[in-house]
């Protein structure tokens, strides 16, 4: 249900049409607010909604990758890393029904994870060395904390 509330309600905007910069990540707030974003914010809010909805995050990662068709970045987001959830295809597929995606570098907040030949490996339990996701987790407790 999470995957298609935001595939549905969430328009794809690039970041410099939306945010009036080449790369921003996006508070869930930000995203449901605007109504647009990009597949990083998808991805994003895919993943602070599910974790308040009661999923561990342990199963959850979000996945930097390579659409290998046409080599563009892209962001996802991992359930158990076994399955994809989207912006680019509305089902939920498996990773291995995902052959046009070359998983790179996952993370959440407990580590950073290296996948190699499709298997992450754990880089660092410290998670907010990645400056983009410190500044997001930054927004967000600022957002709730009012």
């Amino acid at each position: 249900m999470v995957n298609q509330f935001f595939n549905n309600k969430i328009r794809y905007v690039p970041d410099d049409k939306v945010w009036g910069v080449p790369e921003y990540w996006a508070t869930p707030g930000e995203l449901i607010a605007c109504g647009a974003g990009d597949c990083e914010d998808s991805a994003i809010a895919k993943y602070f909604t599910l974790v308040e909805s009661g999923v561990d995050e342990d199963c959850l990662k979000i996945v930097c990758a390579r659409l290998l068709d046409t080599g563009q970045a892209h962001m996802t987001l991992f359930y158990q890393d076994s399955f994809v959830l989207d912006n680019l295809i509305g089902k939920i597929l498996t990773t291995e029904e995902r052959s046009d995606l070359l998983p790179v570098l996952g993370f959440n907040r407990r580590g950073v994870w290296l996948f190699t030949q499709g298997e992450p490996k754990m880089l660092t339990r410290h998670p907010s060395k990645l400056k983009r996701w410190r500044k997001l987790l930054a927004r967000i407790k600022q957002e709730r904390d009012g």
